[in-house]
């Protein structure tokens, strides 16, 4: 699953990253915590290693696309790397910790920064976005070639969790809105209202005059509000109006039926700039 191996039982799963310097993660559910066969160390141990021989086909297979050059350093510690067409150099950089990692260091980690595991589209052989008074470049500290990885096993909740959000309190109450919509306009005042959520996740929804009725009430809305256990607050704006005539989707549910009805009125009453059929 994108460059990872994943090996999954009864309550455990195991996750062997791409990065070859990143551990192992064994995460063990939280029911199975006190009897999991991961609690075993021989047989975690035998269990990471099957997933490391799927991870050593994977690698064949990557670096099958990959010039020679990139994984094998030549006498002068240079490396190619694989994606940056004929870049060669004896040191390279991370964008995102700004380290200086050697060539025979870079290949040795599948061009993954021995810092902070930075993949290699991060990877470049001049440190190009650090300007001249910033701090330069220091040498990564790598671990020791050879030095085994502990695994990191932890104990994991795999229900879902529900954290609501601002995004998805406003995307409930719009939801709500179109429910409480009775006719066309109204649902373009669904679409049009702009919904404020503060950082307690209390709702403020603005209405657009010309299509929400400003005596009606949201009920869904409200309902939904109440569910949350969240406070709701209305209020009406003015701007001009989308199209003109805006009373016309007050009567009919269909959105074609308005569209057709608006267009008729401009074009009887004012001007329609035709689209034209050829473009």
């Amino acid at each position: 699953m994108l460059g990872d191996v994943h090996m999954e039982g009864e309550g455990w799963r195991i996750i062997l990253p791409e990065n070859p310097s990143a551990a192992p993660r064994v995460e063990i559910d939280i029911k199975h915590a006190q009897n999991s066969p991961m609690n075993d160390r021989v047989l975690c141990e035998e269990a990471i290693g099957i997933a490391k021989e799927l991870m050593q086909s994977m690698k064949a297979q990557r670096f099958a696309d990959w010039p020679r050059r990139a994984t094998k350093p030549d006498a002068e510690g240079k490396v190619r790397h694989p994606f940056l067409e004929m870049e060669e150099s004896n040191l390279w950089y991370c964008l995102h910790c700004n380290a200086e990692i050697t060539g025979p260091q870079i290949a040795g980690t599948h061009w993954h920064c021995p810092g902070c595991g930075a993949s290699p589209i991060n990877i470049f052989p001049e440190a190009f976005w650090l300007g001249p008074n910033e701090e330069k470049p220091v040498p990564v500290q790598a671990r020791a070639e050879g030095q085994e990885v502990e695994p990191i096993v932890s104990i994991v909740d795999p229900r879902p969790r529900l954290d609501l959000s601002k995004d998805q309190v406003t995307h409930l109450i719009r939801a709500a809105l179109f429910e409480d919509a009775t006719n066309a306009s109204e649902r373009m005042g669904a679409g049009l209202a702009e919904i404020w959520v503060d950082d307690d996740l209390d709702v403020v929804i603005s209405f657009e005059d010309h299509y929400w009725p400003e005596e009606k009430e949201p009920t869904a809305a409200i309902d939904v509000a109440a569910v949350l256990g969240i406070e709701l607050e209305l209020e009406v704006m003015w701007s001009d109006p989308l199209f003109a005539w805006p009373g016309l989707g007050t009567v009919t549910q269909s959105t074609a039926e308005y569209t057709r009805m608006m267009l008729d009125a401009y074009r009887s009453h004012g001007i329609v700039e035709e689209r034209d059929a050829n473009r």
